[in-house]
Parts: C-alpha cells; sequence; structure tokens
C-alpha cells in the first residue's frame, strides 16, 4: 500500500513538472521572455508560485526542462545497455544530451523551446553550468563506460578518469558547437540530429589531433 501511494505521488509530481514546462513554453512563445511571469505561468497549470519554485529555480530552467539527474549505477547501465556497441564519443554525447535535458515526445512543444532558444542562445549557458555541477558524477559515468574498451579496461582506474576527464569537454564542446552552427544557420533540429552533428565534429578532432 505505501508504494503504491508513492507511486501515484511521484506520477503526480511528473505531471505537474510536465505542465509547468508546458505552460512555461507556450507563454514565452505567445508573449516573449521578458514579459512572461511566474504568476502568469502559475496562472495556466494552476500552483501557486511556491509550487513552482518547489519543481524549478527561475522560468529560465522550466523552459529548458532542466533537472539534476542522479547519475547513479542504476542509470548508468540503463545508458550503456541502450548505447552498446557504440564508440565510446557517441556514448558520452548521448549521456551529456540526456543530462541537458530529457527529449519531448510534443512536437509542437519541442518546436516551441528550440525556437525560444535559438532567439536566446544564452540559455544554454545555464545547461552547461549543470553539466559543471554535475562534473564528479559523469567523470564517474564515461570512466565506467571506458572499461567496455578492451585496449582501455585494464588501464588503472585514476589513469581511467584521467582520460575520462579529457573526453568530457571534447564532447561537451562539441556539442556547443553543433548547437551554434544550429543557431546560425536558423532551422529547428531536434536531439537527434545534433547528436549526429555532434559526434561527427567530435570525431574531426580525434582524426585531426592523431
Amino acid at each position: 500500500m505505501i508504494s503504491e501511494t508513492l507511486g501515484l505521488r511521484e506520477r503526480k509530481r511528473l505531471e505537474t513538472r510536465a505542465q509547468l514546462e508546458r505552460a512555461t513554453v507556450l507563454l514565452v512563445a505567445e508573449v516573449g521572455l521578458e514579459n512572461a511571469t511566474v504568476d502568469a505561468i502559475c496562472a495556466r497549470v494552476p500552483v501557486s508560485p511556491r509550487t513552482f519554485f518547489n519543481y524549478f529555480d527561475s522560468k529560465e530552467d522550466a523552459i529548458l526542462g532542466m533537472r539534476d539527474l542522479p547519475i547513479d549505477d542504476a542509470f548508468l547501465d540503463q545508458h550503456r545497455a541502450a548505447t552498446a556497441g557504440l564508440p565510446v564519443v557517441e556514448q558520452v554525447i548521448g549521456l551529456l544530451l540526456h543530462v541537458m535535458g530529457p527529449a519531448i515526445g510534443d512536437t509542437e512543444l519541442h518546436e516551441a523551446r528550440m525556437a525560444i532558444v535559438k532567439e536566446h542562445p544564452e540559455l544554454l549557458r545555464r545547461q552547461f553550468a549543470q553539466m559543471t555541477r554535475m562534473g564528479e558524477q559523469l567523470v564517474a559515468g564515461v570512466s565506467l563506460f571506458l572499461t567496455n574498451d578492451p585496449a582501455l579496461s585494464a588501464l588503472p582506474d585514476a589513469e581511467r578518469d584521467s582520460l575520462a576527464e579529457l573526453i568530457l569537454p571534447l564532447c561537451g564542446g562539441a556539442i556547443r558547437a553543433a548547437v551554434k552552427e544550429w543557431v546560425a544557420d536558423g532551422s529547428v533540429r531536434d536531439t537527434a540530429e545534433l547528436q549526429r552533428r555532434a559526434v561527427e565534429l567530435a570525431g574531426k578532432v580525434i582524426t585531426a589531433l592523431a
């Protein structure tokens, strides 16, 4: 009975969060970032501003759907299973994009969010700051991916962690460059397309360095 209650409570929490994200994105799309207030967002759900701030630190975070995911063993095992057989760089870029924000199945909402980010690319700094906050967790995750590489699995843990420290900024920089290209050409790309371009850019850097 307790687990069932907690399950219902968690589903309700996720529903409220999704409603707040949607209300924020659509309001900003209508009236602009500067004119959208937390009070107006809350009126659309409806919830209190206090409830809003239980989920997000700011309207900017709600636009991006930002959340600090726990990168625990279960999370990493799930990601490794989903990306089994892929090169490490592709695994890492996929992990970073997942951490930066969950994929949105709602096409209308996704396009509205991407249009806002295109108009206000400074919002992406919040996502990269998020990755910095989660640095130790991400290094541990990348180091775990490296254990699957036969050429690296026998390395001492400290050396594998050092390699992970180097791979992370390369992959993060590739994502940043792919997003800049997207902003510059004015198109609306989905996460999968951004991921493919980031992997391509990271691969070119690796080839050039080799």
